[in-house]
């Protein structure tokens, strides 16, 4: 999907409204700027606690919680 928004004299841009439904963007989430080359990626921020309940099953020492973490910020990078 793309789609084109301008960019007010104070450098806002306001995430056109498919956009914000399609990722489930509300107002106060937290979005994420990434630069590639010549390209602005734009991807919304996960919350920590949405991850609450893929952990379970077993209990895991802090290391493998973090790594669990990663993998999961990692899958939300894609």
């Amino acid at each position: 999907m793309s789609l084109i928004a301008r960019v007010s004299r104070r450098y806002q841009v306001v995430i056109p409204k498919e956009i914000r439904k399609a990722l489930g963007i509300k107002e106060g989430d937290r979005v994420v700027f990434e630069i590639e080359g010549d390209e602005i990626r734009i991807r919304k921020l996960r919350n920590f606690l949405e991850l609450e309940g893929s952990l379970k099953g077993k209990p895991l020492s802090p290391k493998e919680v973090r790594n669990r973490v990663e993998e999961e910020i990692a899958k939300d990078a894609l």
